[in-house]
This record gives C-alpha cells, sequence and structure tokens, in this order.
C-alpha cells in the first residue's frame, strides 16, 4: 500500500525515497551535534553500542529474513508464469486428434486465453486486480475438455493427458491472480520502517572526533538499509513496477498459435501489442 502511494516501485522515484532517507539520517547526525556536545555523548558510547548491537542483530535478522522471502516471491511468480504458459500450449497441442469441431473450439479458447491475459489482465495485475473474462476463459477450458467423451483407443490415450493440462492451467493461473493480488501487510512495513528508524538513531549516541566520517559512515548504514528495503518493494510485487515479470512465455504461446492455425478472435479479445 505504501509503495503504491508514493510509487516508488518505479525506479526514479525509489531513488528519490532512498536520497531522502540517507539525508534525512545525515540530518539527525548533524542535529544530534548541536544539542549534545562530545563529552556529553562520550558516557553513551559503551551502553549505547551493547544496544546497538542487539537491536541491530534483531533488526538484519529481521529484514534479511524478508528480503529472502520477497525474492523468492518473485523467483515463484515467474516460474509460475512459465508453467502456466507450458499447460496452455501443451493443451492446444493435445487437442490435434479430437475431432475437428472440439479441436477447434478448444484451441480458440486457448487462443482467446492468451490474447486476454497478455492485453488485459498483465495491465490490471500492476494494480492488484485481475481480469474476469480471463478467469472465464479458463473454466469454459476445463469445462469444455471435460465434456468430451473419447471413444477411440488413441483419444482414450491423450485425455487425461490433456485435461491434467488443463487442470494444471488453472492451478498455476490461480497462483498467479494470488500472487498479484497480494501485498505485504502494513503492519509488517510498519515494523521493518520503524527499525529502521530506531536503528539508525541508535548511531547518533556516537561521537567521533571527525565530523565527515561520522557522516560518511550514518549515510552509509541508511543507504545499507534503504536499499534492502527497496529489494522489499521491488521483488514483493512481482507483477508490477519496473521490475516486474512479463508475460512473454505466454506471448510466445500467442505467436505460435498465430503461426499454426490463425483463428479470427471475436473484438473484445483482439491483440494489441503487449506492454
Amino acid at each position: 500500500m505504501l509503495a503504491e502511494i508514493l510509487n516508488i516501485e518505479n525506479y526514479l522515484s525509489g531513488s528519490l525515497m532512498i536520497a531522502l532517507f540517507v539525508l534525512g539520517s545525515i540530518g539527525g547526525v548533524m542535529l544530534m551535534r548541536r544539542y549534545f556536545d562530545h563529552d556529553r555523548l562520550k558516557h553513551y558510547h559503551d551502553v549505547a553500542g551493547n544496544m546497538l548491537s542487539v537491536g541491530g542483530t534483531l533488526y538484519a535478522v529481521l529484514l534479511g529474513l524478508v528480503v529472502v522471502d520477497a525474492m523468492e516471491t518473485f523467483e515463484n511468480a515467474r516460474f509460475t508464469v512459465d508453467r502456466e504458459a507450458n499447460a496452455l500450449a501443451n493443451v492446444y497441442l493435445l487437442a490435434e486428434p479430437f475431432p475437428a469441431e472440439k479441436s477447434a473450439r478448444v484451441r480458440t479458447l486457448c487462443r482467446d486465453y492468451a490474447a486476454a491475459v497478455v492485453n488485459y489482465e498483465w495491465p490490471l495485475m500492476s494494480q492488484g486486480q485481475i481480469h474476469a473474462q480471463s478467469r472465464d476463459l479458463s473454466l469454459s477450458l476445463v469445462h469444455e475438455i471435460a465434456q468430451f467423451e473419447p471413444a477411440t483407443e488413441n483419444l482414450k490415450a491423450v485425455y487425461p493427458l490433456i485435461m491434467q493440462q488443463a487442470l494444471e492451467l488453472r492451478d498455476e493461473r490461480r497462483a498467479r491472480t494470488s500472487m498479484a493480488l497480494y501485498r505485504l501487510p502494513v503492519i509488517e512495513w510498519i515494523v521493518l520502517c520503524t527499525g529502521a528508524v530506531i536503528t539508525i538513531v541508535f548511531t547518533y549516541f556516537f561521537r567521533l572526533e571527525s565530523h565527515r566520517i561520522q557522516l560518511a559512515m550514518t549515510g552509509m548504514v541508511a543507504l545499507l538499509i534503504a536499499l534492502n528495503l527497496y529489494l522489499i518493494v521491488l521483488f514483493a510485487a512481482p507483477y508490477s513496477g519496473d521490475l516486474r515479470v512479463k508475460p512473454d512465455p505466454i506471448v510466445k504461446d500467442l505467436d505460435a498459435f498465430d503461426k499454426l492455425i490463425p483463428i479470427q478472435l471475436q473484438p473484445e479479445v483482439q491483440r494489441r501489442t503487449p506492454r
């Protein structure tokens, strides 16, 4: 939610937010030096050092776990699209032995589904929404195959395979849309941001003789924390922002379907160049 409001999933906006965070952290050091003299802060070094060691370690573990989880989410999203595209292509190819009319209906639904996902659902997923027609097309595809009764031995051998691929398509679609709708809970962002502020503030209780060195050290700590938080922003929402999973595997399916058997689509699913 915070990422959507600030639009920090955009590289430029994210870079500006990181810069502001680092500059704000450096500004805190300057304020601390203005109101607390060196001798007074010196008395806090030992206690602050021990507390920073405990608090910083706890926050580093939490931040690292969330970053790893976000990166795994992104990888799973990419693999999910690959598996969905593979299942769709398999359904299209396995429909070849079916009677001509049934095969045409199944392949038409495959092509319509691919076009709807690429042209309509992908832009909606960046907004945390799904395309109802794409969902209905996937259900219609499963229903169309389920209604078929194989009569020959060849069809009886193919039918379980194509049914399995159609159901896998539904499963992978459900996984993809669930990840598109999911966002990190607000409470998780509150904990992460609060931990970042506390960790930075703890560094203010140390005062080096060299003002520039302390500013540089605090800036580097703030930059490291900000970059890790930004990784979470980018990877936790795999279908939105500048770094996002693209529908390339499904686009390739769509191109292959066009080359194999050109099909005239209804106006609402006419193909456009995907963004």
